[in-house]
């Protein structure tokens, strides 16, 4: 009796001895998608087979596809394959940012329409995968995710996972990050949903904050804010245009409209801080993240005593996840550079690493060490986390 499907991929898994989440993981989807494929109950495009080969060591001929169209098929699905290591052991994996955020961009998978259960569950596991600062698994996940979401027609999907394509460019590799948001905008504005809409145009303001366009990323800002009404999730979402405002107002130095925008924010965060509050976008709004705001706008202000106060109030163990952990400990290590303390900044550098690895990996992350090196290149341990991050 021939074989079937997905028998093949079980025999793959169960020698690899790993677990159906774990293949889910690595190509895109949930754990209860694998399980319907083992069960014949679905069959994955053809491209996505091809990175189910690559995660559990099977040929194309294995699982049925004939060896003239793989090469084209590899291109396709580039990145959905290349995290195996984030996942199973023993391998590491060292995908270039930009290779994985141009892999979304540029070289989509083919996909069918999925069920919108599976893309949902998807987007969830790729929004957890962010939050825990695992970058490069994030990188190779999101052309899939992308790719179904499109054939699917699922704009609210689609966007908010080119909103987090747009987050790992901002962090990683900036040069693409307009093209993400805009992608993140288009099709959240077929939505109609206000909140969609926001996360959409606080990824756009950011890239355009990055790009010295203060007012006109507080102008998208104010207007995305402006759509939203009174529902929780509305105001958490809200609160968080406003935090981001209040940094792009600080960087080009207006004060004044700085603290407006975080006071409102904090007004909002004190009459809404409930567990409704998770957000697609990077960070769960709340009181503990507009502390970790106030520390980037007053250093960005040339106030370091009151950065350095705010940093003092916040317990690292609050914050919801290793992102912001992360994002918190680059602030403080900004202040404490600034102020020519480079001891206490690279012990920031270090508990960051501690939380969040690949933050620390980050290019804004090397260029900070390497300032540090420069004032005091004898500090103990800088010179080897200088080369664990790739600062040397």
């Amino acid at each position: 009796m021939t074989e079937q499907l997905g028998d093949v991929l079980k025999r793959g898994r169960v020698l690899k001895g790993v677990s159906q989440g774990a293949v889910g993981d690595a190509v895109g989807y949930s754990a209860s998608w694998v399980s319907r494929v083992e069960n014949n109950k679905i069959r994955p495009a053809d491209t996505t087979l091809v990175a189910l080969c690559g995660v559990l060591g099977l040929s194309e001929e294995d699982v049925g596809l004939e060896r003239d169209d793989v090469h084209r098929r590899k291109v396709l699905t580039l990145g959905l394959g290349a995290g195996i290591a984030a996942v199973l052991p023993p391998s590491a994996s060292a995908a270039d940012p930009k290779d994985l955020v141009e892999a979304s961009l540029f070289g989509l998978p083919d996909a069918r329409p999925a069920p919108r259960e599976e893309l949902a569950a998807a987007l969830a596991e790729a929004r957890a995968v962010f939050h825990q600062a695992r970058y490069t698994q994030l990188g190779t996940n999101l052309p899939a995710l992308i790719s179904g979401s499109l054939a699917s027609r699922a704009h609210d999907i689609a966007a908010r996972a080119y909103v987090l394509l747009a987050q790992l460019a901002i962090k990683n590799y900036q040069g693409y990050s307009w093209l993400a948001a805009d992608r993140a905008r288009v099709q959240a504005e077929l939505t109609g949903n206000p909140v969609v809409m926001g996360e959409a145009a606080h990824s756009m303001a950011i890239t355009m904050r990055r790009a010295g366009e203060y007012q006109a990323a507080i102008g998208h800002l104010t207007e995305a804010a402006g759509r939203l009404g009174q529902r929780d999730d509305q105001l958490a979402m809200r609160g968080a245009l406003l935090l981001t405002a209040s940094y792009s107002a600080a960087q080009a130095g207006w004060r004044g409209q700085a603290m407006d925008f975080i006071g409102e924010a904090e007004e909002t965060a004190a009459r809404k801080e409930t567990a409704a509050q998770k957000l697609y976008i990077p960070g769960v709004f709340g009181l503990d993240q507009t502390r970790v705001f106030r520390i980037s706008v007053h250093h960005a202000l040339g106030e370091d005593e009151q950065a350095l106060n705010y940093a003092s109030k916040i317990d690292m163990g609050r914050l919801p996840n290793a992102e912001r952990r992360g994002r918190a400990c680059m602030d403080i290590a900004r202040v404490w550079r600034d102020l020519g303390e480079p001891d206490r900044a690279f012990s920031a550098l270090r508990a960051l690493e501690r939380f969040a690895p690949e933050e620390a990996r980050r290019p804004k992350v090397r260029a900070i060490t390497s300032e540090l090196a420069a004032l005091n290149g004898e500090i103990p341990g800088l010179r080897r986390f200088s080369q664990r991050i790739g600062a040397v």
